[in-house]
């Protein structure tokens, strides 16, 4: 009877010692799941108008500034205001598309201490998903601006050429030549285009994780958030 008595004692210690293991990595995975449910969330909320309000002086790169004070060329101001139009409408759809260009790299990010990601800092989903996969990103994000750019990019050489002439009108005058521009903007209009959008998937994400939530919603939220309502 006593030798029944340590068997079952035994057995119950053993089975406790590896219920332990099971119960971290259940836990772990448990948290995985939530950073990518974050941040694919996250990049849900970033709304299409994000870039609705950037000017001109922001839009065009430093290096073709002199277009903006050449008002004496016949209608470049309301070719500008097309073209401005145009990059906006661009970053419009190409915002819309983010999620489900985010989505694979979402999926396949790598977590391997979930719980000191989780601890780290109320955007580290965001944080981790750029610096395991930025150059994938720009480069698929790249290809899709392009070709919402195409539009933009036709005003843009309209706006170069008519530059252009107007500088060498000038100089066939006996007047200083205008100064000339820089390369065509795509490369300027992606970075800027980037830099709104992941400092707002960032500020979503930290939007998410520390707005209070109640106990037993289930959720992500309930999981990362670490202001849960009692």
């Amino acid at each position: 009877m006593k030798r029944l008595l340590l068997l079952l004692i035994t057995l119950t210690i053993l089975s406790g010692c590896a219920t332990l293991p099971n119960q971290k990595e259940e836990r772990e995975e448990e948290i995985r799941r939530a950073l990518q449910e974050v941040v694919q969330t996250a990049s849900e909320r970033v709304e299409a108008t994000l870039h609705s309000q950037m000017t001109l002086t922001m839009l065009v790169p430093p290096s073709s500034s002199p277009l903006l004070d050449q008002k004496q060329i016949p209608r470049l101001e309301e070719h500008l205001e097309l073209w401005s139009r145009q990059v906006v409408a661009a970053f419009r759809q190409a915002t819309i598309a983010m999620p489900q260009l985010l989505r694979p790299y979402i999926e396949a990010l790598q977590i391997a201490d979930p719980l000191a990601v989780m601890q780290s800092s109320d955007s580290s989903a965001t944080a981790l998903l750029v610096t395991t996969h930025q150059s994938e990103i720009e480069g698929e994000a790249r290809v899709m601006l392009e070709a919402h750019l195409k539009a933009s990019s036709q005003t843009w050489q309209m706006l170069s050429d008519r530059y252009a002439i107007w500088s060498r009108s000038r100089n066939l005058l006996g007047e200083e030549m205008l100064p000339r521009l820089g390369p065509e903007p795509t490369d300027h209009l992606i970075r800027i285009f980037l830099s709104a959008y992941l400092e707002q998937l960032t500020r979503e994400e930290l939007y998410l994780r520390t707005t209070p939530v109640f106990q037993g919603t289930g959720s992500f939220y309930e999981i990362l958030n670490k202001k849960v309502q009692q």
